[in-house]
């Protein structure tokens, strides 16, 4: 049925949720077709938030609905679950202690509120066991958008919240991508005698750039992620002195670049990223148009060779 969107009232007996700001809905959730309960000539929302506001911002004036004449009071709960999960309107622990709550008071298993609400039952073990064994500090991050839900649910494997937390913190501080969480998290677990720094210290460079006042080293502000960007040594240094070198650590970028377009990336993490690989970008033009410069081997070489560096720093240009 379609029904004007004016026409469709919060259901009076869900709570309000805050979605102003919500750092924790990273990921594109499935729509649903809403569906409303008719009850004395209003349309109350059950279900499906997200198509409403897609609805909406798309300057749409009418919805396609689903329309229930009546619901119990286990159904209204179960229509609840269903539109926290796919319109995130609960940040990840709040979630999982929704599902725990609702699957206490009806004794319902994973699989059987999978059925009632269409998410998985993996997802929901995923959840639930975030809320179980995850540190509390962390699951405060993971809340406020500081740990994604790839990172907490790994590392919520580890035994102990104080080396959870160790493990942790170089994903909270946006020196470690979400990338290596699963090669990162493996490790410890089969060195559980070794110490976390040591693990980390693998995967992140913290060394601070020493200036070298003989050099005229770059001008730009690059955070340095260790196995994101070039050696922190060969940032002041000569690269004629060191083209092999060099040459390694392009092929150690290109990987990483590779990795990055399947990653989850957080919006503040993100727009640092965007601005490193700008400069990165800039850096390689001026690179390609200097190595051009000593193609001997004719023009047509010469134009191939700039159709070349264009589409590599297209590779790496973000917009």
């Amino acid at each position: 049925m379609r029904i004007a969107i004016e026409n469709i009232l919060p259901d009076p007996e869900r709570p309000e949720y805050d979605r102003a700001h919500r750092a924790w809905a990273r990921r594109r959730r499935q729509r649903r077709m809403p569906v409303v309960l008719a009850e004395q000539g209003k349309f109350y929302l059950l279900c499906g938030h997200n198509t409403i506001d897609a609805a909406q911002r798309a300057g749409e004036d009418i919805v396609e609905c689903v329309v229930r004449q009546g619901v119990s009071d286990e159904e209204r709960e179960e229509f609840r679950l269903a539109d926290e999960y796919f319109s995130s309107l609960l940040p990840p622990i709040k979630m999982a202690e929704s599902f725990i709550n609702y699957r206490e008071k009806y004794h319902v298993t994973q699989q059987e509120l999978a059925r009632r609400t269409g998410i998985t039952a993996g997802t929901v073990h995923h959840y639930e066991s975030l809320r179980k064994t995850l540190s509390p500090k962390l699951q405060e991050h993971v809340d406020r958008g500081k740990l994604t839900f790839k990172e907490a649910r790994c590392i919520a494997d580890i035994d102990g919240h104080q080396r959870q937390e160790e493990l942790a913190q170089p994903f909270i501080d946006s020196r470690l991508s979400s990338v290596y969480v699963e090669e990162l998290v493996s490790k410890a677990k089969a060195n559980p005698t070794a110490a976390p720094s040591d693990l980390i210290a693998e995967y992140v460079v913290d060394k601070p750039v020493v200036e070298d006042p003989s050099v005229n080293a770059p001008t730009n502000d690059v955070t340095e992620n260790g196995h994101n960007l070039i050696h922190i040594e060969r940032l002041n240094g000569r690269y004629e002195d060191d083209l092999e070198g060099m040459q390694e650590d392009a092929f150690l970028l290109a990987g990483s670049l590779e990795k990055l377009v399947s990653a989850e990336i957080p919006e503040y993490r993100r727009l640092r990223l965007v601005s490193t690989l700008r400069i990165l970008s800039s850096r390689l033009n001026i690179a390609l148009d200097h190595l051009n410069r000593y193609n001997t081997n004719g023009s047509s070489n010469s134009g191939k060779g700039n159709s070349n560096g264009s589409r590599i720093a297209h590779a790496v240009r973000v917009s």
